[in-house]
């Protein structure tokens, strides 16, 4: 591996590009890997992560994804039944934080769902595409949005607004993520805290929420951080060195039809497709069912209820990302004896702390 690919084997970079935005991945790998905030006690740095560039893998090397479904929990938790909760996920892209979100359109005389769009797509990406390349990114909009996007709705200033009004709704499109813990910065700092391992008490920890609220990772409520942190550090405790497979990404991992039907009995999953990215490294998916079929998303059922929410198809939708472990029994790294805590800082100091450091965007060279 001489260096990092975009998201999804994505082929919108030239050569010189795509070298830029390696640096850029790395970059963030050595800054996770050193992290040790002055403000944080046992917060880091987190040696048993490594950079792929810096420090090759051994032929051990071993790839594992880690999953987890897309509706966001917190929403669940927080609703007493599947309408409020559906309704609630569908209203907007801000409580869609599992690293997917979605775009939906109905029938103007209906209201029935015609098209439901997920992305998984990080805005880094995209952010960097647009001081890149300002006109790939249009086209990609146009591509996968609206033909109607002109280049004044997405730049201001020269300068790419990602909630821009193609991509701040459930309504408008989705192009990529928006809201604010699903970036690529978040999946990296995430995965690097999540290899230290922990002991409290003289006993080693490793149930996912105890691990969660020591290390101060991630948000415990969601599906996902949880999960990440307790499969990231079960391979710390097997004193693995531990990092994120190339490419770096969230992506799709794919869609569940088990309990639905269709009004003419056709395969439900015929009519999802990947749109971005690849099938294994999926980014973008579209759940449509074809013109001439004589029914819509909306007539199909899911365990016996039509489809009126996109949040019912999201409820059996998959993302994930990649780990790379290697060096197995190896580590000589000591653990980390107590939790993370705030050393004389506010009580969010910690979430504090990463915010600022993941606010950084990559940039490239303008054209």
């Amino acid at each position: 591996m001489d260096k990092f690919d975009p998201p999804g084997f994505l082929k919108d970079l030239d050569a010189a590009q795509s070298n830029t935005w390696s640096e850029w991945i790395s970059t963030q790998f050595d800054e996770a890997r050193q992290r040790n905030d002055p403000g944080i006690a046992n917060y880091g740095p987190r040696l048993q992560f490594f950079n792929p560039l810096r420090n090759s893998p051994d032929n051990d090397a071993v790839e594992r994804d880690v999953a987890w479904t897309a509706f966001p929990k917190i929403v669940r938790i927080q609703s007493v039944g599947d309408r409020q909760r559906w309704r609630h996920a569908d209203s907007s892209r801000d409580v869609q934080d599992e690293y997917c979100e979605w775009g939906v359109t109905r029938d103007p005389e209906t209201e029935k769902i015609t098209r439901v769009t997920f992305t998984s797509e990080g805005p880094e990406y995209l952010q960097f595409l647009a001081s890149v390349n300002p006109s790939k990114v249009v086209e990609l909009y146009r591509e996968h949005v609206n033909p109607d996007v002109k280049p004044e709705h997405l730049f201001q200033n020269g300068n790419y607004i990602a909630r821009n009004r193609w991509n701040n709704s459930t309504t408008n499109g989705a192009m990529h993520l928006i809201q604010r813990n699903n970036t690529l910065g978040a999946e990296i700092e995430l995965a690097a805290a999540a290899t230290i391992v922990r002991v409290l008490d003289a006993r080693t920890l490793d149930a996912e929420q105890e691990l969660i609220e020591c290390g101060r990772y991630g948000q415990p409520e969601r599906n996902s951080d949880p999960h990440i942190g307790a499969f990231v550090n079960e391979l710390a405790r097997a004193k693995a060195d531990i990092t994120l497979a190339n490419p770096v990404g969230l992506c799709i991992a794919g869609l569940s039809v088990v309990g639905w039907r269709t009004p003419d009995g056709s395969p439900p999953s015929d009519y999802w497709k990947i749109v971005r990215g690849t099938p294994e490294k999926a980014l973008r998916a579209v759940y449509e069912v074809p013109p001439g079929k004589g029914f819509t998303v909306g007539d199909i059922e899911i365990n016996g209820r039509k489809i009126e929410f996109a949040s019912q198809i999201a409820d059996f939708i998959t993302i994930k990302l990649t780990g790379l472990a290697t060096r197995l029994g190896k580590s000589t790294v000591a653990p980390f004896r107590g939790c993370a805590q705030s050393a004389g800082l506010a009580a969010t100091s910690a979430e504090l702390s990463v915010a600022q450091a993941l606010s950084r965007t990559p940039t490239g060279n303008r054209r």
